[in-house]
């Protein structure tokens, strides 16, 4: 009986003989290996990538702090320093922001760069309820906001030479890309633009 596709028999058959055939050497030149670690992060990365996660938590605390306590005590909000209160305040504009950008972005008049900001495209297509100066405006706007987090990681995670300031600089983009909707042109590395 054969086994059916997928099952662990069959699966655990196929490595079998592939281990078997290059245990004894039968391979030859037959096959060429070459084995990829996808998903494998650097100590920096984890590094911007908690801290902005911790960003986002804190924002919520931050937000939902109430003015006074059940038996009507004033509470004093959680001490912060100017760069966080400007970080948080630049997070709830982009959220609050957040279906304008995504709507430019569907319609072609922005994309995601390579430097986690926002660049204005030509020949987009018609959003609803934007005029072309209002369009303009959101971008810049987004923009500067994203600078205010973008500055904020690169505190935080002590980037203090151009190096890593740009390699920070660099996973903040990714993770606007990922953030992009479908069909957003997005920048590499090297400048070229495509579709995400």
């Amino acid at each position: 009986m054969i086994a059916p596709f997928g099952s662990r028999s069959l699966l655990r058959g196929v490595f079998a003989a592939l281990a078997l055939v290059l245990a004894t050497g039968c391979g030859g030149s037959l096959f060429n290996f070459q084995l990829f670690v996808v998903g494998e992060q650097t100590s920096l990365e984890k590094q911007v990538l908690g801290t902005y996660s911790a960003l986002g938590e804190n924002l919520l605390l931050y937000s939902s702090v109430r003015g006074v306590d059940e038996e009507g005590n004033l509470v004093v909000p959680p001490a912060t320093t100017d760069s966080m209160r400007a970080t948080y305040q630049a997070m709830r504009n982009r959220e609050y922001n957040r279906d304008d950008i995504e709507r430019i972005l569907a319609a072609g008049h922005a994309g995601e760069g390579r430097d986690g900001l926002l660049v204005s495209l030509e020949g987009g297509a018609f959003v609803p309820g934007l005029t072309p100066s209002q369009i303009a405006a959101l971008i810049a706007e987004e923009n500067a906001d994203r600078l205010i987090v973008l500055e904020r990681l690169q505190e935080t995670v002590g980037a203090a030479n151009e190096a890593s300031r740009d390699e920070v600089a660099r996973i903040f983009a990714d993770l606007n890309r990922d953030a992009a909707p479908d069909n957003t042109r997005v920048q590499d590395a090297r400048g070229n633009w495509s579709r995400k």
